[in-house]
């Protein structure tokens, strides 16, 4: 989606993520998900993986292959700001988590339309 500042886009993604999905090994969101996920801030947003119930706590973030999503602000040259969000950490391997991804993208979006429609953020987003 487009949106009118990048930068703000990324710390709005970083701090809804920390918030709404928590921060730490096998966080699990607050908003019907099963799945236990992990945050990593990115400088352009956050990266998002699913640690699946049985994964070992010694396994680290970089060595999960059971899925994610990135969330990307990025102001490509010549175009408009915009904020995107890709599958991401998916070994050969791997099982879609379809419903976990749809969970959370329907999280966000909801979440965003709020913010804007009340601008409750501490940033000109919009």
């Amino acid at each position: 989606m487009d949106v009118d500042d990048a930068r703000a886009a990324a710390l709005f993604v970083q701090q809804w993520a920390g918030t709404f999905v928590g921060i730490g090994t096998g966080a699990v969101a607050r908003f019907g998900m099963k799945t236990p996920v992990e945050l990593q801030e990115t400088p352009c947003g956050c990266l998002l993986k699913f640690r699946p119930v049985g994964t070992p706590p010694a396994k680290k973030f970089d060595e999960l292959e059971e899925g994610g999503l990135e969330f990307l602000a990025e102001a490509p040259e010549g175009e408009r700001p915009r904020l995107r969000v890709r599958r991401a950490a998916y070994s050969a391997k791997a099982v879609v988590k379809a419903n976990s991804e749809r969970a959370l993208l329907e999280q966000f979006q909801r979440d965003w339309a709020e913010a804007r429609q009340v601008n409750r953020l501490p940033w000109a987003v919009f």
